[in-house]
């Protein structure tokens, strides 16, 4: 995650109790047990995408603070000749009933990679790569489409789109673009109605993905590696682009940074995370960047004897605490590791979460929160192997729940939350023909 401004939190009784020795002896705590009360359910999975159609992998989801939830993913009809894909969404509310499939891309255009954030009462923005180029279009809290379909970057080839929407409905992508043969960090507003704002250049980039975050305010924050050596952020107002910080001048990194990830508070404290490469081991860090300018000394969260792959997730509360995970290798299987980073900038326990990939977070607005990742486990028997889809509950104090299986058909999963811990999961099914599938819970 990127971090996103549609993901809340909220607090989660139980008891937490002390984990295993072993691990302990190993340097890493465990997860310790959690308690839910006895009121929490889930519901039941439903299908997202329409029978008939095929997905691909790159499913996501946005949930407001009444906690209706927009979800969208890419998909074509095997009735139709050649199946080409499609960006689609669909609105699911709080009360459980599900809208219309609406089709947000052209006939034959080549899509891919869609993102989403909704404002507080559910009005959303969802931008995608369509031919080549960053385009995008807004869709009303009921499921409608809003204003035509917008090109938003000005020259291609255009990757790596993300977007974040102010409490007030105004969203901001990022993404990376090439102009005559060099890359550009840039940005753009999407407005409530359609229309667009000026693109914003921020800065030469490397080709990674940026990130973003906004506070309550509506001050976003975009952060993303220049020129393969340094990970720089900006934010920008509604009236001004601030100016370049640079987060990792005091970090060698032999093979460059990448997979940049934002938080911002309500108040518009950042936490940025990323991986740096090379040397030894490779490494996951964050930095601390306050609304006011002041920038911390880059926090190594990963341990010095680590190396680090670069699937990782950010989650940040309003208060200004985060979670972040990340995984490494251990005896060739990725493992999971999850650790707080209070807003003061106090490191907590590594937690080891167990084997996984692909982690995404969701918190509460009280730092409550949920991880969601996929494993994939090894069979006797064809095809050998198969995925699944694992929650995990985690209070503001840093205990970890049970993990929980969602389903052993699907992969690449998202969550979002309400401002009270009710957290929505949307996968895709592994298996054909690849159903989009969600449900809620605890």
């Amino acid at each position: 995650m990127a971090a996103r401004a549609r993901r809340h939190r909220r607090s989660v009784k139980g008891r937490v109790w002390a984990g295993v020795a072993a691990a302990a002896a190993a340097g890493v705590a465990v997860a310790a047990t959690l308690t839910t009360s006895a009121g929490a359910a889930w519901t039941s999975t439903w299908n997202v995408s329409a029978s008939g159609w095929t997905a691909s992998d790159s499913p996501q989801v946005a949930v407001d603070r009444q906690g209706d939830s927009l979800l969208a993913w890419t998909a074509c009809d095997q009735s139709t000749p050649g199946c080409y894909y499609r960006v689609q969404t669909r609105v699911r509310t709080a009360a459980g009933a599900t809208g219309a499939i609406r089709t947000l891309s052209p006939d034959g255009a080549a899509v891919s990679f869609p993102e989403i954030a909704s404002d507080d009462t559910g009005d959303s923005a969802v931008v995608w790569q369509q031919d080549g180029h960053v385009v995008g279009r807004r869709v009303a809290a009921s499921g409608a489409l809003v204003g035509p379909l917008r090109r938003l970057s000005t020259s291609g080839p255009a990757s790596g789109a993300v977007v974040a929407v102010s409490p007030a409905g105004t969203a901001m992508a990022a993404w990376t673009e090439i102009r005559d043969g060099s890359r550009y960090a840039v940005a753009r507003r999407l407005m409530t109605d359609g229309s667009l704002g000026v693109p914003l250049t921020l800065g030469s980039a490397y080709g990674e993905q940026p990130a973003i975050g906004v506070d309550r305010s509506g001050r976003f924050v975009v952060a993303w590696v220049r020129g393969g050596s340094e990970v720089v952020a900006r934010r920008i107002s509604s009236t001004a682009v601030g100016g370049t910080a640079v987060l990792t001048s005091s970090i060698a990194s032999y093979a460059g940074f990448g997979s940049v990830r934002v938080g911002v508070d309500r108040d518009g404290d950042a936490v940025i995370s990323y991986h740096s490469g090379g040397g030894e081991r490779a490494q996951q860090w964050a930095s601390r960047w306050s609304r006011t300018g002041t920038l911390s000394a880059p926090l190594r969260i990963s341990a010095s004897t680590d190396n680090v792959g670069f699937a990782h997730a950010l989650a940040t509360d309003l208060e200004g605490d985060s979670m972040i995970v990340w995984n490494r290798l251990n005896s060739g299987r990725p493992e999971l590791l999850g650790r707080r980073l209070s807003a003061a900038g106090t490191r907590g326990t590594v937690v080891a979460l167990g084997t996984g990939e692909r982690p995404d977070l969701a918190v509460d607005d009280d730092g409550d929160g949920m991880l969601v990742f996929q494993t994939v486990v090894p069979t006797s028997t064809i095809p050998y192997s198969y995925t699944k889809t694992t929650a995990r509950t985690f209070t503001r104090s840093g205990g970890w729940g049970t993990a929980r299986t969602l389903t052993s058909d699907g992969g690449a999963p998202q969550a979002g939350s309400r401002p009270t811990a009710r957290f929505t999961v949307i996968w895709q099914r592994v298996s054909y023909p690849y159903t989009i599938r969600s449900v809620t819970g605890p």
